[in-house]
């Protein structure tokens, strides 16, 4: 009876465990500076906000995972555990935009 209960809630727990590694389990993906300003853009428009600049990207490892904005709107990309790394893409015409964050990008490397 109790070998049969211990059998049942390591089941159990393998299954909870699975669950959450394939449908639940994040991690940050990395950005490119296109995909930034496009999400940028999306939020400006979408929530009016007057910012004229990102003033600060956020990293980990080294790596660009999203933004943080003037007005305290803060944006990082997650993707599941379980997925692909995206590959980075060609520009889509955000030019001027990505050379600002380019610029803000440069501005912070000269602070460190």
């Amino acid at each position: 009876m109790l070998l049969e209960l211990l059998i049942w809630g390591f089941w159990f727990a393998l299954t909870v465990y699975c669950f959450w590694y394939f449908f639940l389990a994040k991690t940050f993906q990395p950005l490119t500076m296109d995909d930034i300003a496009l999400m940028w853009r999306l939020h400006k428009q979408q929530t009016g906000c007057a910012a004229s600049r990102v003033p600060s990207l956020l990293e980990r490892n080294g790596e660009v995972i999203g933004f943080r904005c003037e007005c305290g709107y803060e944006f990082q990309q997650k993707r599941l555990i379980t997925q692909r790394v995206s590959k980075a893409r060609f520009s889509r015409g955000y030019a001027k935009t990505v050379r600002s964050l380019k610029s803000c990008a440069g501005k912070l490397e000269e602070k460190r």
